[in-house]
């Protein structure tokens, strides 16, 4: 399992290179060098892959920056290679991040987080998410997010500063910073 996941992240990469559509270029697999027992190949095309969490029954869920879409990725058959690619979500802003957790795929857009429970069951009709959090800045530059839950069990999630050299922290203090926050969303605090 952990090498299927290295050959997407390294395919995503690499098609990072080109269009940002995995297939839609011409991957220079044959230039990366790799350990001992280690291949690399295709598993899947998905538009602007960006972060990954892989659920316990192995779909892989892949936010996106630029398409504005969340994706789930099935290998149905067990083979190392997708089998399908569901569009789960569509039309959010900027949903870099994501993770799973308890059944639930948490979704970071700019200004929130969003939830999707029990949603491995529901990829071809998902439910309407729960809104955990919607009080983030919602500045675009550096507003993307990659998120994660710690071993505290909360779910961490970063604000970045809007500006490559300013100080902004008088206007909103959660610039710059990474926060921490229940499942719920509730006890929002800067980390």
């Amino acid at each position: 399992m952990l090498q299927r996941v290295f050959v997407f992240v390294v395919a995503s990469v690499i098609a990072g290179w080109g269009a940002g559509v995995l297939g839609a270029v011409d991957a220079p697999l044959e230039k990366l060098t790799l350990p001992p027992g280690f291949q690399i190949a295709v598993y899947a095309e998905v538009e602007n892959a960006r972060q990954m969490a892989l659920s316990p029954n192995g779909i892989l869920f892949v936010g996106s920056r630029r398409a504005g879409n969340v994706y789930a990725v099935l290998d149905e058959n067990q083979d190392q290679t997708a089998d399908r690619v569901v569009t789960m979500a569509s039309g959010l802003r900027m949903p870099n991040g994501v993770a799973f957790r308890d059944g639930a795929l948490y979704v970071a857009e700019v200004n929130r987080v969003l939830r999707f429970d029990g949603i491995e069951s529901r990829l071809d009709h998902p439910p309407e998410p729960v809104v955990i959090n919607d009080g983030l800045p919602t500045e675009r530059s550096h507003g993307w997010k990659f998120i994660a839950f710690g071993p505290d069990g909360k779910l961490y999630v970063p604000v970045g500063a809007p500006c490559n050299v300013c100080d902004r922290t008088g206007e909103d203090p959660r610039f710059g910073t990474i926060l921490r926050m229940n499942p719920d969303g509730s006890g929002e605090e800067i980390f």
